[in-house]
């Protein structure tokens, strides 16, 4: 990264571009995808330059996952289609980050401050841009040029003009266009084929290179009409908590518009007074689907979505419980059970996540414990609750771990100590290395914000909120302000969800595998602003949820009528690991079908019937976890049976609740919070 851009700024870890950070400078710049196109700077051989691929033309499935034929996995080849390069590059260019926004990163790549190639990567860009100075621009492709603007090319001809359409031999045609460096007037250039693939100018040029591939047979009026208008990112401004709005920076001249694409979830929320569809121009993205391309009709360029997902008030279930099923399903008992049976544990040297797990499991008793169609009028049982959940949260609130959680000054971020302390990047996660931070933190978070409501005259109070401030700002700073920290570590408002992989480059990108767990951090950072009278907290976490749980229904899970991924994957109803290159139906920790689709559905909370849709949770259970051992043979010794039942309650309350009064345990649910949440849903 250029020295000069970082100016004191925390440099962000989960972004979707995060490979061009984390490179070793001995290995190759993995790829990274803006969607439609993917990117990648070669910086480590030649030819060097900045290549471009449309990867949905190089999609490749396979395995087998055993749900009705359906694939295991689908993924794309990276393939160097379109090379933007420079001839004078003869020796390896420098290439730094030198600027980023809330949506799109600056890079660069130079032999010297006066030879160089500038570009700009945003989410969903109708264009690749390259903007040269003092150098001689090369393109360059692994497909043969069978045409330029109409004619064969041959070894004596040049082109000479300010807009140049490219057919190769393998069936693509890339509109080129050559603008004056500020974008506002055309600017020729001349080109001479060299070798069959390469187009090279014949004089250094100091402009812009815009490329697009013509996607469809309308594409090609619309990025003409809209060539000049450069998008330089985009800042997220957070509205209200149902809307939200990308304000586009632009350069040259932007009188027709901003074309950019959007995903389908945009498609549903966009605001038709910001931008407009331009019919029939759609491409694919490599793993959501089919993108719209949009124009915007303000000037500057805005687009405004709105978000009325309905999302949960409050910590307690929808809907109370009647005196008779709390009666009936006995779960007073099986709560004075949970509180005062033992002790309750949280182990100063285990894992944050497993701790986290275990402290919203603690405090979800007692928010029961304080639930008048529980227990009445007696809070005596809310009382030993909260006593003994202070105790087991007394690390937390002091600090007071085996492994220390620390300020890292490198990134800007809080982590375990493990990491550093055992030279081991995999230590409790990654979380060092700030993976998963949302899950591990959305935990405590929810935690705080329980206790905040149930015990606001705790002595600790204050310093447990001061901690517990620090995570939701490591993970979703919302304060411009404040540069201890990037802004929104983990959560990406482009694609309306987290990224949960940290700085180490990943081949097929960023990943995010538990959808359910992302929400729940949303959910409990939303419910600890409205605790702690947090107003700008409680809007941007209520906005969150409602995205995140959008976007987890558009991308994640899998409805019959849905056609963001291939027919033959569509089958497994959850989409498993999921990568910006590739969508495996598979988990980080295990094979079995129970826990790629069980991490899907913990922790159990009012917010996931929001998510999980009756409809969604059918489908799944009936085409796939109902043929599965676990459930056929209702293999109670196996602790995933309780969040799938707790799930399945949602369909069949009756039989869920059955199969809830003796099935063992997950380690993050209680017996009397599984019949207490599968009770109230609706019959």
């Amino acid at each position: 990264m250029d020295p000069a851009s970082i100016r004191n700024r925390a440099i962000p870890t989960n972004n979707w571009w995060g490979n061009i950070i984390a490179h070793d400078k001995s290995s190759t710049i993995q790829p990274i995808w803006a969607n439609p196109y993917a990117l990648q700077v070669v910086a480590d051989v030649a030819p060097y330059g900045l290549a471009v691929s449309y990867p949905y033309r190089s999609r490749v499935s396979g395995g087998s996952s055993g749900n009705s034929g359906a694939n295991r996995y689908y993924a794309h080849g990276i393939v160097h289609e379109f090379i933007f390069s420079a001839q004078e590059w003869t020796t390896k260019p420098t290439f730094q980050i030198v600027d980023w926004a809330d949506i799109g990163v600056n890079v660069r790549m130079q032999t010297s401050d006066s030879a160089k190639l500038e570009s700009t990567f945003t989410s969903g860009a109708a264009y690749v841009t390259a903007r040269y100075t003092g150098v001689s621009p090369k393109l360059m492709s692994t497909s043969a040029i069978t045409s330029i603007n109409g004619k064969a090319p041959t070894s004596q001809s040049t082109w000479r003009g300010t807009k140049f359409s490219i057919s190769y031999n393998n069936g693509q045609k890339w509109l080129v266009y050559a603008l004056t460096s500020d974008a506002t007037a055309e600017k020729e250039i001349t080109w001479k084929v060299e070798g069959g693939s390469v187009l090279r100018s014949t004089a250094v040029f100091d402009g812009v290179l815009r490329a697009a591939l013509a996607v469809t047979d309308v594409a090609e009026d619309a990025l003409d009409k809209h060539k000049m208008c450069v998008a330089d990112g985009a800042s997220v401004s957070l509205d209200s908590d149902s809307a939200y709005s990308f304000l586009w920076q632009t350069h040259g001249d932007c009188t027709n518009g901003l074309l950019q694409y959007a995903m389908p979830h945009h498609i549903e929320s966009i605001d038709p007074a910001s931008a407009r569809k331009v019919e029939g121009l759609t491409a694919f993205s490599t793993t959501r689907g089919a993108l719209q391309a949009y124009t915007t009709l303000t000037q500057p360029p805005v687009w405004k979505l709105h978000e009325t997902q309905p999302v949960p008030e409050d910590l307690y279930p929808t809907r109370k419980l009647s005196a008779d099923v709390v009666r009936k399903q006995h779960i007073l008992e099986h709560l004075r059970n949970d509180i005062t049976t033992g002790e309750w544990a949280i182990p100063v040297g285990g894992s944050y996540y497993f701790n986290g797990k275990a402290a919203q499991k603690y405090a979800s008793l007692c928010l029961m414990a304080s639930d008048s169609a529980i227990v009445g009028s007696d809070m005596s049982l809310l009382q030993t609750c909260l006593s003994k959940l202070r105790k087991v949260m007394a690390p937390y609130v002091t600090n007071g771990w085996t492994n220390k959680l620390q300020y890292d000054r490198v990134y800007g971020g809080v982590v375990s100590s493990e990491g550093f302390k055992k030279n081991d990047l995999n230590a409790d996660f990654g979380n060092t290395m700030y993976n998963d931070h949302h899950f591990h933190y959305g935990y405590w978070i929810y935690a705080s914000a329980i206790i905040n409501r149930l015990d606001p005259t705790w002595s600790e109070l204050s310093k447990l909120n001061a901690m517990t401030n620090l995570l939701v700002q490591d993970v979703a700073n919302y304060d411009r302000s404040e540069q201890s920290f990037p802004r929104f570590r983990s959560f990406d408002w482009f694609r309306g969800h987290s990224y949960s992989h940290g700085v180490t480059p990943l081949a097929d990108g960023k990943d995010e595998e538990s959808t359910s767990e992302d929400i729940n951090f949303a959910f409990g950072m939303y419910m600890y602003g409205k605790a702690t009278s947090n107003q700008a907290m409680q809007s941007v976490g209520k906005l969150m949820t409602r995205l995140n749980a959008h976007a987890i229904k558009t991308y994640f899970l899998i409805e019959s009528q849905s056609q963001v991924h291939p027919t033959n994957f569509r089958p497994n109803k959850v989409t498993g690991i999921f990568f910006d290159n590739k969508v495996d139906y598979a988990t980080w920790f295990s094979a079995e079908k129970y826990c790629i689709h069980g991490i899907q559905m913990l922790p159990v909370s009012p917010v996931t019937e929001f998510v999980r849709t009756k409809q969604f949770v059918q489908e799944e259970w009936e085409q796939v976890l109902s043929k599965e051992k676990i459930v056929a043979q209702q293999d109670t010794s196996n602790s995933w049976l309780s969040i799938l039942m707790t799930n399945y309650a949602m369909v069949d309350k009756a039989t869920a609740l059955a199969v809830l009064q003796k099935a063992k345990m997950d380690d993050g649910l209680t017996r009397a919070w599984a019949l207490y949440m599968a009770a109230s849903l609706p019959n």
